[in-house]
């Protein structure tokens, strides 16, 4: 299935001079959504198992109670996306950007993550960072310095 295909009938609401995707609940199972714009995008509830979301821009998205089972996410950017409660068991997510993600309640059983990169997520607990460490993902800790857009020197 391809992206303009899936595109027709999808609701588009305007909020601060630009376009918000309302994907809510929609059944986009094996899409072909490689490189996609979905910044923003409500994707609540969403099947997107053994979808093609590689190099997809969903930063800021909601992907809460989302299905990705399978799903291709490498080098997807997903950062400050919500993933609360979110089904990524066996997804790629090798080289996406998970950094500012809230990943409350998500699985991330068997999913691939070579060079994933996280920081400031909410909901990842100390055994967890490190299983996924383990496995090849990147943790950048920021610290006070480097949020106010200041280098801190040593």
């Amino acid at each position: 299935m391809e992206f303009l295909e899936l595109m027709k009938g999808v609701s588009l609401e305007p909020t601060d001079n630009s376009l918000r995707i309302d994907l809510k609940d929609a059944n986009l199972r094996g899409a072909d959504l490689r490189g996609a714009d979905l910044r923003g995008a409500d994707l609540r509830g969403a099947d997107l198992s053994d979808a093609n979301l590689n190099g997809a821009l969903l930063n800021g998205a909601d992907l809460s109670r989302a299905y990705l089972r399978c799903a291709d996410l490498s080098d997807a950017n997903l950062s400050n996306a919500n993933l609360m409660g979110s089904y990524l068991s066996r997804a790629d997510l090798s080289h996406a950007n998970l950094g500012g993600a809230n990943l409350s309640n998500a699985n991330l059983i068997g999913s691939r993550v070579d060079s994933t990169q996280f920081g400031d997520n909410f909901g990842i607990s100390k055994d967890i960072k490190d299983d996924l460490k383990g496995r090849g993902a990147i943790f950048f800790e920021e610290s006070p310095s480097l949020r106010s857009g200041m280098l801190a020197c040593s």
